[in-house]
């Protein structure tokens, strides 16, 4: 059995839906009701949300806002805008965040239902991602550094992670797994929080952790290179001057 989530500012339109709908016509078995995008999270973060029926224009957030958190974490979510704005920009926008479908007030119901019909069935084919993605999204709202922790807790585990691994080729994915995000998000969330990408991030700290090597051990400058990651000795001196302004045996060289 499927569940469904109505969000709308108006109590009487959520109502409304809840009643003249035949849920358990198809497999929804519970229809959960927001009047504001903050209600609405709250219930993602505590329950599996299948359909979403969401008004486009809010207080305190949009619909659009809401969906793009929503694909954010829950990327099976089926969205269906229920609006009153047969404004073209409105629609191109919530297309364009992939949503399934959207209904102009008043709610036609006849419409609704077979809107409803080929979201259920689209639902059912994504039951296996479904399954992986709430594992994770689960385990991230659960997780001491989920978003009951800010979001500065979550740029310490990426810095974390880049320094453990930094002898390894380092990619979003891999550390999106460990903070559970989005990729996308998360490199988004690391460069509003710090100022840079991540990428920028793991190459700083890269060509810091050389510059210590070479200033403070014997190793060859080949062997520094292959300690942070470079297996490429041409690119690791091309990056290391950039940042340093010395290349790696002028610095070596100047540290005796």
């Amino acid at each position: 059995m499927k569940t469904a989530m109505i969000v709308d500012d108006e109590v009487v339109v959520v109502r409304a839906m809840k009643k003249r709908v035949n849920w358990e016509k198809f497999g929804i078995s519970k229809v959960y009701e927001a009047n504001s995008m903050k209600q609405a999270i709250e219930i993602f973060r505590k329950t599996e949300i299948d359909i979403l029926f969401c008004d486009i224009e809010m207080p305190e957030g949009s619909g659009l806002e809401l969906f793009e958190w929503v694909k954010e974490y829950f990327p099976y979510v089926e969205c269906i805008y229920v609006t009153c704005h047969p404004d073209f920009e409105y629609i191109r926008k919530a297309m364009r965040l992939g949503s399934f479908d959207y209904l102009l007030k008043p709610i036609d119901y006849e419409e609704l239902h077979e809107v409803l019909g080929k979201a259920v069935q689209r639902a059912d084919a994504n039951m296996l991602v479904k399954e992986h993605v709430h594992q994770r999204a689960r385990k991230y709202f659960n997780d001491e550094s989920g978003p009951t922790h800010s979001s500065s807790d979550v740029v310490e585990k990426i810095k974390e992670y880049v320094k453990e691994h930094i002898q390894e080729e380092i990619s979003m994915g891999d550390i999106a797994e460990v903070v559970y995000l989005n990729p996308q998000y998360m490199v988004r969330l690391f460069k509003k929080k710090e100022g840079i990408s991540i990428l920028e991030y793991i190459t700083n700290a890269r060509v810091k952790m050389a510059s210590d090597l070479l200033r403070e051990t014997d190793y060859s400058i080949y062997q520094v290179a292959s300690l942070v990651g470079y297996f490429n000795y041409s690119y690791f001196s091309r990056v290391f001057k950039k940042i340093i302004g010395k290349s790696p045996q002028e610095y070596k060289k100047g540290m005796r």
